[in-house]
């Protein structure tokens, strides 16, 4: 399991169309090899016959399309090499990586493998973002694995490593970590070893997220492909997709068509007794419930929930600032907010900048890994950019002199500050940079009628005061006249 574990260390992409067969004589044609690992409760084998939640939906698949085939309980490399070299052959649970976009045809997603962190109930713990996990004594990990890996990518070093999820799982349960690391479909398996219930565990922060697919052949019809994919579809919308799933993992969401990412970025998005809020969380839950969408919000660190809209089709990413390089990432739907991003010293610093070019020549200015002010400073050629992964580091080098200059936009930086341990009289603006718009962002391959289907509910919204109402509900004062055009 290891082994396929480190394989979910890069996030999934998937293509695929929503055209049907104008029969299904291409699908009887085809004799399928279906391959596959044992993975629980994904696929595994019980009384010699290959079960689990993706094989039911698999089989389920087979049965709607009036395909033939056999699957295959193998090791990992046994299937994989045979999908990659065999005609007529496909592989589940696999998750897509840059460097098997080209390899295969992609139907799915069949599942999420969630990298949580998790906690004793009622340890108090609040895990708003990476910052806050590094504060923690220490994290339970399992040596090898990809989740332990994340983590020292991260720079955290706080982890202590054991040999299996079971050992690890009894530290935590015990008192001597304080954290767990794992994954949402691995951690009940591993708790039934040990004797003990789910509930012995809270959710506190979601890590990263990863998707899992049905990967085919090239030399399979991509008709067929795109029929697997619309049955898919099918199956989520009339609750056949939903009922497997609650079967095998009953206290994990089924992943639906969209999925829906952001990031712990207050007012705009954040944690809130234990569900995502904000005002843009708000607007993107009410277009989902208006268009009968199921609310499978999910909040994590900005790095993963913008690589899954760059890499997926069907992701719904917020919020996220419309700029000339993120132009021709991403569709666009919005704008469903402004800011202004300005330039801040520390207090009493006497730091004087009446230009970007006088910026340019400041020793040091702190910006945030991939943020669009950073992408924006960098388009203008600045080359004495400090990146830090968490934004809270940025105030914390500006305070200990690390850096001279820091960029924040104007709606998010007192919540910044305030969680670095700092109040706003301990900065003061400089210079403003830019004036955004923000706007949800699609990922490139979703189909294009429901990018205009979401921006058509929001403009709805606008006509009807819901917009305003949610806006203003988080803003009281912030003028909307320029968003409601």
């Amino acid at each position: 399991m290891r082994k396929f574990m480190r394989l979910l260390m890069v996030l999934c992409l998937f293509g695929t169309g929503f055209t049907t067969l104008s029969n299904l004589k291409a699908a009887e044609a085809v004799d399928l090899e279906i391959y596959t690992e044992d993975y629980p409760p994904l696929n595994f084998s019980q009384d010699g016959i290959v079960t689990g939640l993706a094989t039911e939906v698999v089989r389920e698949l087979m049965h709607r399309t009036g395909t033939s085939g056999n699957i295959s309980l193998v090791s990992w490399e046994e299937g994989y090499n045979a999908a990659m070299k065999n005609p007529n052959t496909a592989i589940f649970s696999i998750t897509m990586t840059p460097e098997r976009k080209e390899k295969f045809q992609w139907v799915g997603p069949l599942a999420e493998l969630n990298t949580n962190f998790y906690a004793l109930p009622g340890a108090g713990l609040t895990i708003a973002n990476l910052d806050d996990a590094r504060k923690i004594e220490k994290i339970a990990t399992v040596k090898d694995y990809y989740t332990q890996e994340i983590l020292e990518q991260e720079r955290f070093t706080n982890l202590e490593s054991y040999a299996n999820e079971e050992i690890a799982l009894e530290k935590v349960l015990s008192g001597e970590a304080q954290l767990f690391v794992s994954n949402n479909t691995a951690l009940p398996a591993s708790l039934q070893k040990i004797g003990v219930e789910l509930d012995a565990l809270e959710k506190i922060f979601t890590l990263s997220i990863d998707l899992v697919y049905i990967a085919f052949s090239h030399d399979i019809p991509s008709a067929l492909v795109a029929e697997w994919q619309k049955n898919l579809n099918e199956m989520k919308q009339d609750g056949t997709f939903a009922e497997i799933y609650a079967k095998w993992l009953p206290d994990v969401n089924a992943p639906g068509i969209l999925q829906m990412m952001t990031e712990e970025y207050p007012p705009i998005t954040f944690m809130k007794d234990g569900k995502p809020a904000g005002f843009v969380t708000d607007m993107v839950r009410e277009i989902a419930a208006r268009q009968n969408i199921q609310d499978n919000i999910h909040l994590t660190y900005w790095n993963n929930a913008y690589n899954m809209a760059l890499l997926h089709p069907n992701v719904i990413l917020f919020s996220a600032d419309r700029t000339p390089e993120r132009e021709n990432f991403f569709h666009w739907v919005g704008p469903v907010g402004k800011n202004s991003s300005i330039l801040y010293r520390k207090k009493g610093s006497g730091i004087t900048i009446n230009s970007l070019d006088e910026a340019k020549k400041v020793s040091a200015i702190a910006t945030t890994t991939d943020w669009f002010n950073e992408q924006y400073l960098k388009g203008e050629g600045f080359t004495n950019l400090v990146s830090s992964k968490d934004p809270i580091d940025n105030v914390k080098k500006l305070m200990n002199g690390d850096v001279q200059l820091l960029i924040f936009s104007d709606l998010t930086i007192p919540e910044i500050v305030r969680n670095s341990g700092y109040s706003m009289t301990d900065l003061e603006p400089v210079y403003s940079v830019s004036e955004t718009d923000i706007f949800i962002a699609v990922s490139k391959d979703t189909p294009v009628e429901v990018v205009n289907s979401w921006q058509s509910t929001l403009d709805s919204m606008k006509k009807d005061g819901t917009f305003q109402q949610i806006y203003q509900k988080y803003l009281p004062n912030a003028k909307l006249d320029d968003l409601l055009k």
